[in-house]
């Protein structure tokens, strides 16, 4: 099947072979069909004519029965009714008259049977000739129908089929009453045959299986195919006791039918319950039903003979249709081929491939005339794509350079200051462009004060970018120089605003830092006011409003002052950030900014920037972004506190746990800190995150940390404020920052993401601050947690 699909060859010979073959199948359907109606109307009016005229022939033999038995019944009424007259009669009645199986002469009771020398004679014909016999139970005659009707009738009557046990033959009887001054004298019969009647009606040409029925005007069965229901069974009886409900309707169906004089109907035999029709017409002078029952089968032979003739003729006509069929389908595909091998030519590369040297002016002729048309566009198509191809290879090419040139000037090197203990500074900046006009820039201008910047350009694309890249110049030359943020902004703005055509502008947010005293002197130029994080606690920076940079010349910018408390984290970000959207065409937003920063207080400021780029990143969910993203995190931490991870001022710790690295020293963590809890009055559920972070903490240190099977000792500190807690783990493992680890994708489903991280996860969001730091060879882990009541010290 599949390689017919592939030929178009084998699909018209087919269709050709196919739609040839509907036709003659039409052509032979119709036929038998017409045949079918035609040969039944035949049949039907054949076998009318067989029921009528049986039904004439029958009604015509008992005429000539009545006749003989009543002139019979004359002569004897005026003979003297002697033994050898009745004899006499009798014998001549048959001799005379070959349709009649018997005849009999039955005398009154009343006569006078001693000069008669008879009661009941009987003469029939025998096997070896006619014979003659006194009945043998006359009495029992006397109560027969054929002796009992006609005595009381006075008149002449047929029987009913009956039985005679002296001939053993199955019979109907004529009887005629003799009377004599109207008294009965005798009663003279004319038995036929029924076994002869058979015979008689089997003689008509009903085919092979073709069987006469006789019915009488009772619905008594008197010749049937079922020998078993001959003078036994009536049609009602015959309903009465079906096996079936199908059997039931179908001798309903022929009573019903035999209600009337003549006709014809199709049923099912009972027993094999194939379709069979039946032909009947009425005897007048019994009212019997004289029938044929001819199978369906018989009737449509001859048509089926000549449905299978008429088949097998049109399946040779059929095989000898498929030389032209395969020789039209070859005509039509065999161009269709070269064209096809042409066109597999052209798609590697060869437009010199020749086309099918065919002169046609059908639509094969237009196909091919296509195609050379076609190859030719495509061949000027792909000159032209090449070079357009090229151009953009090259201005990717030149955008890539510009892109690179472009982070060149912007510090990437992190940590940027690792000889600066307890500076904490990193930045990001993703373009929505190849290039874009967002700008950072930070740089230590001596030992203690450190210059930071951040800015957006108007535009995007090239222009923004050289834009930003002289902006980002100038500010921080300008910065070296003056070393005041608000007299950079001035004249920075001045330089950019002469000559500047473009009408482009930057807005800038520049500061000062001074690392001794945490002193933040700043300056906005309209740019989006940054984020503090500080004790726990987000909000925006207070900054005032001034236009941006290259708006205007001569415009003031002022400075303003902020002091930030000991490992206070600054944010600073572009309107990418907030105006980030999703499909839906929702921003991201200061609030939700806000948020999640007030989620993650113990993140590093690495950590900090890569999870609000990748919450953005889901907010976003695919949407292209039409801003460029850059943040700038910074976070720091005095001298003497960086020195030592948790220790307020070398002060000694509230309490002191040493542990080796067994899971089952776990118990007295537990106890440890219960005992803590009842001293110190800890709030009972501060009580619980302590113990299911350090537990956390720990079994992984302990399954983890150490290469070998020796013992090893963690210690743990604890200092305690009325509204702090600092815990701090020291151990002799393996190096691992807890604040460096990437964030899990909580969006992702459980069975996508990859094993590990959410234990670290749970830690550093249970707490308000988290630090590290690898000093004598040792891990030191800082745990911090804020007390929202004062308790007991």
């Amino acid at each position: 099947m599949a390689f017919i699909k592939r030929s178009l060859f084998l699909r018209l010979a087919l269709l050709i072979l196919g739609g040839a073959g509907l036709v003659l199948l039409a052509l032979i359907s119709l036929n038998h069909f017409d045949m079918r109606r035609q040969l039944l109307a035949d049949q039907r009016q054949l076998y009318h004519t067989l029921a009528d005229a049986a039904a004439a022939r029958f009604d015509l033999n008992l005429q000539q029965v009545q006749q003989v038995v009543e002139e019979a019944a004359i002569l004897f009424a005026h003979q003297p009714r002697t033994r050898l007259g009745a004899v006499n009669l009798l014998e001549q009645i048959l001799r005379r008259h070959p349709e009649l199986y018997g005849s009999a002469i039955a005398l009154a009771p009343q006569q006078d049977t001693v000069d008669a020398g008879f009661r009941i004679l009987y003469s029939w014909r025998a096997a070896d000739g006619i014979s003659t016999i006194d009945r043998s139970n006359p009495q029992q005659d006397y109560q027969s129908d054929w002796f009992y009707l006609p005595e009381q009738l006075r008149r002449p009557v047929w029987t009913d089929p009956y039985f005679d046990a002296d001939v053993q033959t199955l019979m109907v009887t004529y009887c005629v009453p003799v009377l004599v001054d109207d008294q009965l004298v005798a009663v003279i019969t004319g038995d036929l045959s029924l076994a002869g009647l058979r015979q008689r009606l089997g003689a008509l040409e009903l085919g092979s299986q073709g069987q006469p029925m006789l019915v009488s005007q009772f619905d008594r069965i008197i010749l049937h195919p079922r020998s078993d229901w001959e003078h036994r069974e009536t049609l009602h009886s015959l309903i009465e006791a079906a096996a079936s409900d199908r059997d039931r309707a179908s001798l309903e169906q022929l009573r019903n039918a035999l209600r009337q004089p003549e006709g014809g109907l199709r049923f099912l035999q009972i027993g094999n319950e194939r379709p069979a029709w039946l032909y009947f017409a009425t005897a007048n002078l019994t009212g019997w039903k004289i029938g044929f029952i001819i199978p369906e089968q018989q009737i449509l032979a001859p048509v089926v003979v000549l449905a299978i003739k008429t088949t097998l003729i049109s399946l040779a006509g059929l095989l000898l249709l498929l030389l032209p069929a395969f020789t039209i389908a070859r005509t039509i595909t065999r161009p269709l081929q070269k064209l096809c091998g042409c066109a597999e030519q052209l798609a590697g590369g060869n437009f010199a491939a020749p086309l099918p040297a065919e002169r046609r002016s059908d639509e094969i002729g237009r196909l091919i005339d296509a195609f050379g048309q076609m190859r030719v566009d495509l061949q000027n198509h792909i000159q032209q794509l090449t070079a357009t191809t090229a151009e953009k290879e090259k201005i990717a090419s030149e955008l890539a350079i510009a892109r690179d040139i472009q982070h060149s000037i912007l510090p990437k090197l992190f940590p940027p200051f690792p000889q600066r203990a307890g500076l904490d500074l990193y930045a990001l900046l993703e373009s929505a462009r190849e290039v874009g006009g967002d700008l950072y820039d930070f740089a230590l201008l001596d030992d203690d004060r450190l210059y930071l910047c951040i800015g957006d350009v108007s535009g995007k694309g090239v222009p923004a970018s050289l834009f930003m890249a002289v902006g980002k110049t100038l500010l921080k030359s300008t910065m070296q120089t003056l070393q005041d943020p608000a007299r950079t902004l001035e004249h920075v703005n001045n330089e950019l605003a002469q000559g500047n055509d473009s009408c482009m502008f930057i807005t800038a947010f520049c500061a000062l830092f001074d690392l001794r005293s945490r002193e933040l002197l700043y300056a906005n130029a309209g740019h989006n006011p940054p984020v503090i994080i500080e004790e726990g606690q987000t909000r925006l920076l207070e900054a005032a409003s001034c236009p941006p940079l290259a708006a205007l010349e001569g415009l003031s910018y002022h400075n303003q002052r902020l002091t930030l408390a000991d490992g206070a984290r600054l944010l600073l970000y572009t309107d990418g950030v907030t105006e980030a959207m999703n499909p839906q065409q929702q921003l991201f937003g200061e609030a939700q900014l806000c948020q999640l920063l007030q989620s993650q207080p113990a993140r590093t400021a690495e950590g900090c920037v890569s999870s609000i780029a990748r919450a953005i990143r889901q907010f976003a969910n695919g949407a292209e972004q039409s801003d460029d993203i850059t943040l700038l995190c910074l976070s720091y931490r005095d001298h003497a506190a960086a020195g030592e991870t948790c220790g307020h001022n070398n002060q000694s710790p509230t309490s002191l746990l040493v542990l080796t690295n067994h899971l089952s020293e776990l118990p007295r963590l537990v106890a440890w800190l219960e005992e803590l809890q009842r001293k110190l009055a800890w709030p009972l559920e501060v009580l619980q995150q302590l113990n299911l972070v350090l537990e956390e903490w720990l079994v992984n240190v302990i399954s983890y940390a150490f290469d070998d099977t020796q013992l090893h000792e963690i210690e743990l500190r604890l200092w305690h404020r009325p509204n702090q807690i600092r815990l701090e783990v020291c151990d002799d493992g393996r190096p691992f920052d807890p604040t460096a680890q990437p964030e899990p994708d909580l969006s992702l489903p459980i069975e996508q993401r990859p094993i590990g991280g959410l234990g670290l996860h749970f830690i550093l969001n249970s707490l308000d601050e988290v630090r590290y730091q690898r000093q004598g060879g040792r891990n030191q882990v800082c745990f911090v947690k804020q007390l929202t009541t004062t308790v007991n010290s």
